[in-house]
């Protein structure tokens, strides 16, 4: 009976927790976890020198522009029927495999896909790129032109533009600059009431580089205790790190205690993780 009741009690919480954004944990009593919270990316002041430079193996993509030849392959009209130009859109591969597409873009011989997806995509220096363009069908998409690149030669990659002669006829620009940083702490928490849990760190950001790791505990922020802080202080405290770096006491998984300074860095997000870098 009397879990019933706190579980009654509990019901009008969890729906206002639920609609600001707030889990109700599966204990018996009214302990709260929120949702995994993520520190902050911001773009770095122009002209700021990156320590660590962008990774070789990373590259941000996008499709610049296009050239659509006048007519099909096989020399007829697009749209013979109702006068009309293509309906392109195009695909890019890696050793094979589609990294993106753009969607179509109606009726032009001079596509520039504006909301085309851009972002950082892990690139070595061996890895084999191909180009695809084609023709959006209802009934069977056919292809314009295609090109395989192969791997970018110094020179396109110095350039960070790879210009696309097509088979079909017309080219492609495609931007291949490096990697595109954003500023931050690189990692991800979750607060339970009164503390504060490592959820993930990013590969090779600040906070892996300072020895933050998955599952720790932080036990200070700046030398002020997790239990005594606030929720919004804590969100506040990871979203503004100060130039000199921000001191936490963590407890690791292992027990042991340690005191970390974290700075922000740059970091490389990569497109299927994160979405576009931009």
């Amino acid at each position: 009976m009397a879990f019933r009741k706190r579980r009654a009690l509990c019901a009008p919480v969890l729906s206002k927790l639920l609609a600001a954004g707030s889990i109700l944990l599966a204990a018996g009593g009214c302990s709260f976890l929120y949702p995994e919270l993520a520190t902050r990316l911001h773009e770095p002041p122009p002209g700021q020198e990156l320590h660590p430079p962008p990774p070789e193996d990373v590259r941000w993509l996008r499709i610049v522009q296009a050239r659509i030849p006048e007519r099909t392959r096989d020399g007829r009209a697009w749209d013979p029927e109702a006068g009309g130009l293509p309906d392109p859109y195009a695909r890019i591969l890696v050793n094979g495999e589609e990294v993106f597409r753009t969607k179509v873009q109606s009726d032009t011989l001079d596509p520039t896909w504006p909301d085309a997806p851009s972002g950082n995509f892990h690139i070595s220096p061996e890895d084999r790129l191909r180009v695809e363009v084609w023709e959006s069908d209802a009934l069977l998409d056919t292809p314009i032109g295609v090109r395989d690149i192969g791997r970018p030669t110094d020179t396109q990659r110095a350039a960070a533009e790879i210009e696309v002669e097509l088979d079909g006829g017309g080219w492609l620009t495609l931007a291949f600059e490096p990697a595109h940083a954003k500023l931050g702490l690189g990692f991800w928490y979750e607060l339970h009431s009164g503390s504060a849990f490592i959820s993930r760190t990013l590969e090779g950001g600040p906070a892996e580089r300072a020895g933050l790791r998955k599952g720790d505990e932080v036990l200070e922020i700046a030398g002020r205790p997790v239990r005594r802080l606030s929720v919004a202080a804590i969100r506040g405290v990871f979203d503004a790190a100060p130039r000199a770096g921000l001191v936490l006491l963590v407890k690791h998984t292992t027990g042991a205690t340690e005191r970390l300074r974290v700075h922000e860095g740059p970091i490389y997000p990569l497109f299927d993780r994160f979405s576009a870098a931009e």
